[in-house]
């Protein structure tokens, strides 16, 4: 009941602040016809050029929303024996579903489709995490480096989510970063990796602390990526390994620091 009120007072709010904005251009559109002709007629126009930029961009947000809630729904619609249901939201990924395929059969057409891009993926999340943990270890200063950090794993997120099929736009992303928080927030894998890595690496200058570092910032990013792939991808029961290493021991760098080697609960 609670959310009902706070979803009415926020309508509510948009509602009466689209009110508002009509009377004024009406209002300033009426005055430059009542000084001149020409005036209004170039008045109205700008009006009418801003509605429109507005309508568009409201419309390109409002479909990368539902964009990213079609894996939710296509993950409902594959749990069930709706093969009418399940083509309609299978055909986002497929293309032309036939019509005598059983609910067996576009379930495999998708867990194919999905393991081919999971593929494509993987490689994404551990060049991403190799480029942001080089790019710490090497900067001296951390407020660019955490500007830097969530740039790069802003724009993961995005390019996962384009690699599945998804359009998010900027509302469907702040959706994927709610839902990805949820997963990170509570994730103690970068404080195993600093950790460990503050226990086993001596100080030599303040090189090898900042090796560390940036081997937790790394491992981070790829958490940030792996959660964003298990939001994207709506197969039933696709599990991910708890430990999230084996995407780091094709990088030199992090295989020097034994990353494969990191303790896990």
């Amino acid at each position: 009941m609670r959310r009902i009120a706070l979803y009415s007072c926020f309508l509510g709010g948009i509602i009466v602040l689209i009110s508002i904005s009509l009377l004024w251009c009406v209002h300033v559109v009426s005055d430059a016809f009542d000084a001149n002709g020409s005036a209004g007629w170039l008045t109205l126009t700008g009006v009418l050029f801003v509605a429109f930029g507005v309508v568009y961009l409201l419309g390109y947000e409002l479909c990368g929303y539902l964009q990213v809630c079609k894996v939710d729904r296509l993950e409902i619609a594959m749990q069930g024996d709706d093969i009418h249901l399940l083509r309609k939201r299978a055909r986002h990924w497929l293309g032309e579903v036939h019509d005598h395929e059983t609910v067996e059969d576009v379930n495999s057409k998708l867990q194919m489709e999905f393991s081919s891009i999971d593929s494509k993926v993987d490689k994404i999340i551990a060049t991403e995490a190799a480029i942001v943990g080089a790019v710490v270890g090497l900067s001296p200063w951390p407020l660019i480096d955490s500007g830097i950090v969530a740039w790069r794993q802003v724009r993961l997120i995005k390019r996962i989510a384009f690699e599945y099929g998804l359009r998010p736009a900027t509302a469907g992303t702040l959706r994927l970063i709610r839902q990805i928080a949820v997963a990170v927030v509570f994730a103690d894998a970068s404080e195993h990796a600093a950790q460990w890595l503050s226990s086993k690496v001596p100080s030599i200058g303040g090189l090898l602390p900042a090796a560390g570092q940036a081997v937790a910032v790394g491992v981070l990013t790829a958490r940030v990526g792996l959660a964003c792939k298990k939001v994207c991808n709506p197969m039933k029961g696709k599990t991910h390994s708890r430990t999230f290493f084996p995407f780091f021991k094709t990088v030199p760098f992090f295989r020097i620091f034994g990353v494969n080697k990191l303790p896990t609960r």
